[in-house]
């Protein structure tokens, strides 16, 4: 569905936009800007399981004695 708006923006980096990407108006240029903003919404910014292990960073590899867990 299709909604008439009215916006400001900067010609200039509109200009550059539809120069770039090779668009044919303002309204594909709004178009690509919304989409590219949803698409890196669905990303998640920071994978844990991507990043390598780092002894530095973890707290419990610089403790001298096992933290001992309470029997049930």
């Amino acid at each position: 569905m299709l909604k008439r708006v009215e916006i400001v923006v900067e010609d200039s980096l509109l200009q550059q936009v539809i120069g770039k990407y090779h668009l044919a108006d303002a309204r594909e240029a709004v178009f690509l800007a919304l989409k590219a903003l949803l698409d890196e919404a669905d990303e998640p910014e920071h994978e844990p399981q991507d990043e390598e292990y780092d002894e530095f960073s973890d707290l419990s590899a610089w403790r001298r004695d096992p933290i001992a867990t309470p029997a049930s």
